[in-house]
């Protein structure tokens, strides 16, 4: 695996999510996989914090990442997870499952940092069943335009501290650009986000 990893951020996460989720994120990760059922792969599963709010409709979940770092948090994560769940070592780009073999992917705050979201959703689409649901989770540009230059004018210095993160990508038109028909979207700021807003949290299918 090439990607060697952001190890400072990763210390920083492990420390400052769980302090996001209990000001509100972790119910909005339930409401992101409430309606997660058979076999899923998740997308940049980071630190592992969805997957305790995996339901029990869900048969097994790929937890994909490729951060040897997150990697492993994501292990000691794994146990205490109420599904199956089975790790791999992987990219947004190629995932390690076959072609139309899941019936869910997940995309949880992933898309700002892939390296080419056009490659990673046409991946998420060759591995989803026909009709199967892509759930999201993302922040993505602003609509305010004062807002959105600031995210343009600070994205390289953001990435850095940020692991690879991008404030100004336009996550949702990417999607429907990869092919996805878009059935669900809300808006939202997430308590505390600063640069990295609005929110979206929705589904899309594949058609």
């Amino acid at each position: 695996m090439s990607d060697r990893g952001h190890p400072v951020f990763a210390w920083f996460f492990d420390k400052l999510a769980p302090r996001a989720d209990a000001r509100g994120t972790a119910d909005r990760r339930r409401q992101l996989l409430a309606t997660a059922s058979g076999h899923v792969v998740e997308v940049g599963a980071g630190t592992g914090l969805n997957l305790q709010h995996y339901p029990g409709t869900v048969d097994e979940v790929l937890a994909v990442e490729t951060d040897p770092y997150m990697f492993r948090r994501l292990a000691l994560a794994m146990e205490r997870a109420p599904v199956s769940v089975r790790l791999a070592r992987g990219s947004a780009d190629d995932l390690p499952a076959s072609a139309e073999s899941v019936d869910v992917v997940v995309m949880s705050l992933v898309l700002c940092s892939v390296p080419d979201m056009a490659t990673a959703l046409a991946e998420s689409r060759r591995v989803l069943k026909p009709g199967g649901r892509l759930l999201f989770f993302e922040h993505v540009r602003a609509q305010d335009p004062r807002l959105a230059r600031r995210q343009d004018r600070l994205d390289r210095i953001w990435g850095w501290f940020g692991g690879g993160c991008h404030p100004n990508r336009d996550a949702l038109g990417a999607i429907e650009t990869a092919g996805f028909k878009m059935r669900d979207v809300e808006r939202f700021n997430e308590p505390g986000a600063l640069l990295a807003k609005p929110h979206v949290l929705g589904w899309a299918s594949n058609p």
